[in-house]
């Protein structure tokens, strides 16, 4: 068997064929191999750091969707109070005379804006409606909607007001409806989303 040589130009003419293969994979040619890994491991690192910020970013959204929620029901709540002391005061003020419950009662004021630190919040009323009537007592059903922009939350309350008819007698004897005491505060005996 005859061997075969290569005739290389240049430094490598008076080179064994083994000591030239090994000096192509010798340690010298290792500086790109380092680049490499440095570049992998810098988009590696820019990766996750970007994958925390999107993540704190999304946080921070849930959080302010959770502040405009939490203040939208604040204010729906706080319309089921008003309206209770609106039936209250509209019965007291215009039914006291009669014995006649109304069916529904028309709110002078449906809707109260509230400006805090240059946000406008507001709850709306709608008219409550006699679902309940007795001798005794009353229930009326209304709904309230708290808006802190962009959440909106519903609330429906059903409001108790308690009464005492009170009658004089007359000279011959009979009794003859003189007003109603309506008694105060309206109670909200159930309350729930709509």
């Amino acid at each position: 068997m005859k061997l075969i040589s290569f005739v290389f130009p240049g430094f490598y003419r008076r080179m064994s064929r083994t000591r030239l293969i090994t000096s192509l994979y010798s340690g010298d040619n290792d500086r790109g191999y380092v680049l490499v890994w440095v570049i992998f491991y810098l988009l590696l690192f820019f990766i996750i750091a970007a994958s925390f910020a999107d993540s704190s970013f999304l946080e921070g959204l849930i959080s302010i969707n959770y502040h405009h929620s939490a203040q939208a029901f604040e204010m729906a709540e706080g319309g089921v109070l008003v309206g209770a002391e609106e039936i209250h005061t509209i019965l007291d003020r215009d039914y006291s005379y009669t014995q006649e419950i109304p069916a529904e009662i028309i709110l002078s004021k449906q809707e109260w804006i509230l400006n805090e630190s240059g946000k406008e919040l507001s709850f709306l009323l709608e008219n409550p409606k006699c679902v309940y009537a007795d001798d005794k007592e009353c229930h009326f059903q209304f709904a309230s909607q708290g808006i802190c922009p962009p959440a909106q939350k519903t609330l429906v309350a059903e409001v108790q007001v308690e009464f005492l008819d009170v009658y004089k007698i007359e000279a011959d004897g009979t009794m003859i409806f003189d007003h109603r005491q309506f008694f105060k505060p309206a109670r909200i005996v159930s309350l729930r989303y709509k």
